[in-house]
């Protein structure tokens, strides 16, 4: 509870257009050091300072490399220049462009707004400012997935944009608001999905809140195994929303339930990693009979050993199994898939199938919240 009045201690203010222009941050992951910029749908204008305009019509490219603390820009019919930073302006808000990252994985990404690119400690700093309403369908697609009910995508899009929202000045310190993988959220550009753009049209600029009208901490993960874990469980900070609730609806899903068996050799050098030798984790075996739990921490021999510890040397599903030693090796009998905190995907989408409304989704996740315009939300001021 201590974070939590921290937290109230320092709030509050009512945010300026919290759902508004963003800048995103892109290739955030692969950081190129070269970018491709072609408008698809008309002209845009190139700005590279000391008064240079050029216009950078519809399916020309142009390509923009770093250098040093600066930056090239160079068109496909030769013209280039060197500049302290590029921005590509589009004629109406509507316009879409592609950004191609060469020999990236990233590949491609189409992309609605204008673009500032600069140069960054060791790549390009590739800035997409755009609605935060126009990003918010491809976000929906790469963490929602690709199946799924109407109303599903509405309460996926009610918590992506409240995440989105409480989390705006996550990069403030590098120029930026939020960047397009998933330390913040996936953002693989503009889609054409026709339910999902529908889902977060409709829900357009509805938020989850708590009792004191601040903005939640909307986490969410696939499948919680039939029973979310609470935030301070899992990572320490204790919100009231973010607790355990038995949930019923995701254990028809594949991921409710896994097993995994490692071999002796390999459970072994976890132990040794651990600074414990094999035979003195008798404490850590579930006994005969029981059924998976997230017991978070154990001490054995005077070290600490936690699921999570367990799961990140395995790359395990989850942090929510029984443990138990057989002649075949250790064996883990799991249930779901994430950290288990929140909104549980597998467990929405099913809850809208049989007819839910997304507030009643959101809700049945976030005890104690509800879900209202952004204008009347409120952010927590960090300490």
């Amino acid at each position: 509870m201590m974070i939590r009045a921290i937290v109230l201690l320092f709030t509050l203010v009512l945010p300026a257009a919290l759902s508004g222009q963003v800048n995103i941050r892109i290739f955030a992951r692969t950081k190129p050091s070269s970018v491709v910029f072609t408008p698809l749908s008309d002209d845009f204008v190139l700005n590279g300072g000391g008064g240079r305009n050029l216009v950078v019509k519809k399916d020309e490219s142009v390509v923009i490399t770093r250098y040093g603390e600066k930056v090239i820009y160079m068109t496909y019919s030769g013209e280039s220049h060197v500049a302290d930073s590029v921005s590509v302006e589009p004629p109406d808000e509507q316009a879409l462009f592609l950004l191609r990252s060469p020999y990236s994985a990233d590949g491609r990404k189409m992309l609605r707004g204008s673009v500032i690119v600069r140069s960054f400690p060791g790549s390009l700093l590739i800035l997409n400012r755009t609605d935060l309403e126009h990003s918010l369908p491809g976000i929906v697609r790469a963490e929602a997935g690709g199946t799924g009910t109407e109303e599903y995508y509405r309460a996926q899009a009610v918590v992506a944009r409240t995440y989105a929202c409480r989390n705006i000045d996550k990069h403030e310190l590098d120029g930026f608001n939020l960047c397009d993988d998933v330390h913040c959220q996936v953002y693989p550009g503009i889609i054409a999905d026709s339910v999902i753009i529908k889902a977060c049209k409709a829900t357009e600029g509805k938020v989850i809140v708590d009792s004191d009208s601040i903005l939640i901490e909307a986490a969410f993960h696939a499948n919680c195994g039939g029973e979310t874990a609470a935030s301070a469980d899992v990572w320490v900070a204790d919100h009231p929303y973010l607790v355990t609730v038995r949930d019923p609806w995701c254990l028809s899903s594949r991921s409710a339930r896994w097993d995994k068996t490692i071999d002796g050799d390999s459970w072994n050098d976890f132990l040794r990693s651990k600074g414990l030798s094999p035979g003195q984790e008798q404490i850590l075996y579930s006994p005969p009979g029981s059924q998976p739990s997230r017991v978070f921490v154990r001490s054995v021999s005077g070290k600490n050993i936690s699921n999570e510890d367990i799961r990140q040397y395995f790359a395990l599903r989850s942090a929510y199994f029984a443990l138990s030693r057989t002649e075949n090796g250790t064996v883990f009998g799991g249930r779901g898939y994430g950290h288990g905190v929140g909104l549980c995907q597998d467990g929405a989408r099913a809850m809208a199938a049989s007819g839910k409304k997304y507030a009643e989704i959101a809700g049945f996740y976030y005890p104690g919240t509800y879900i209202t315009d952004i204008i009347n939300a409120k952010r927590p001021v960090r300490p």
